[in-house]
C-alpha cells in the first residue's frame, strides 16, 4: 500500500510538489488521473477512476457542478470524496487507507515528506529554519493564486490583470534572487520544501503561452523573459535540473525557462 494516494490533472506542476518531496523523503506514492478535461469522464474519489457512459448513469447523484477551471460543467464527485476533500478541488491527496483527506498542493507536499524516513532536512532543522521553510511556502501560496488568476484568465485576459501579474512575479523573483546570494538554496546550504514548492509554482508560468492569441490582440508579451535579470536565481534553477529528483517532473520546465536567463 502507497503511503499517500493522490487524484490530479496531469501533468501539474503543483502535484509534482509532492512527488519530488517523496524522492527525498523516500514515501511511497500512487497517482491517479489524466489530462485536465479528462477529468469530467471520471470519478471523484478515493478509488478514482474513468467512468464509462453506463458508469456516468449509475453514478449520476454524484454528478456536481464544477467551478474554477470546470465551470459549468458536472463533475461526478463521490460523498465520500467531498468529506474528505470539503472544497471539492484537486490536486486531492489521501492516506494509503483513504481514511484521511489532504489538501491544498503544499500541505501534501508535506505530507509527502513526512510519510517517508528521510523527511527531517526536507522540513527544516530546527524550529526556526522550519518556520523560515514556511515563511517562504506562505509567499509562494500568494504568487500561485495570482498566477492562477492570469492562466484561466481566458477571454478576460486584460493589460489591468498582465500589470498586475508582471508585479507580482517581479516581487516574487526578486525574493527568491536575493534569498540566493547568500546561500545554495533557498534556505541555507541544503534542499528543503521551500526550494521544492517555490520552484514549482514558478513553473507554472511557462503556460502562458495558452495566451498566444490572446496577448497578440491586447499587445501583451510574455512575462517569463522577465526573470532574466535575476542572475542568482538562474544559476540556482540551472543546479535544480541537474537534479534528476527535480528533472523527472521538471526537465521539460527548465528547457523552456533556462533559456531565458542566457540571453
Amino acid at each position: 500500500m502507497a503511503d499517500l494516494r493522490i487524484f490530479s490533472y496531469l501533468p501539474n506542476p503543483r502535484l509534482f510538489k509532492a512527488t519530488i518531496a517523496a524522492r527525498f523523503s523516500g514515501a511511497e506514492i500512487e497517482i491517479r488521473g489524466g489530462k485536465p478535461m479528462e477529468l469530467v469522464n471520471w470519478l471523484w474519489d478515493f478509488d478514482a477512476h474513468e467512468l464509462s457512459e453506463a458508469d456516468k448513469g449509475h453514478f449520476a447523484h454524484y454528478a456536481r457542478q464544477g467551478t474554477v477551471g470546470f465551470a459549468n460543467i458536472p463533475l461526478y464527485k463521490s460523498d465520500a470524496f467531498l468529506k474528505a476533500h470539503p472544497f471539492g478541488n484537486v490536486p486531492a491527496a489521501f492516506s494509503g487507507d483513504g481514511t484521511v483527506g489532504v489538501f491544498e498542493s503544499n500541505a501534501i507536499m508535506r505530507a509527502a515528506a513526512r510519510a517517508g524516513d528521510r523527511s527531517h532536512g526536507l522540513l527544516g532543522r530546527d524550529p526556526f529554519e522550519q518556520s523560515r521553510v514556511d515563511s517562504f511556502l506562505d509567499r509562494s501560496l500568494v504568487h500561485a493564486r495570482d498566477l492562477q488568476r492570469y492562466l484561466l484568465a481566458g477571454d478576460k485576459m486584460s493589460r489591468v490583470l498582465h500589470a498586475e501579474m508582471a508585479a507580482e512575479l517581479t516581487a516574487f523573483a526578486s525574493g527568491l534572487d536575493r534569498a540566493l546570494q547568500s546561500s545554495r538554496f533557498v534556505v541555507g546550504d541544503e534542499v528543503t520544501l521551500a526550494d521544492i514548492g517555490s520552484v514549482c509554482d514558478l513553473c507554472q508560468l511557462t503556460y502562458e503561452k495558452g495566451h498566444k492569441e490572446r496577448f497578440a490582440a491586447l499587445d501583451l508579451e510574455f512575462l517569463l523573459p522577465k526573470l532574466a535579470p535575476y542572475s542568482h536565481l538562474g544559476a540556482y534553477l540551472g543546479r535544480l535540473a541537474d537534479d534528476k529528483r527535480f528533472a523527472q517532473d521538471l526537465g521539460h520546465y527548465f528547457e523552456t525557462i533556462l533559456p531565458v536567463f542566457e540571453g
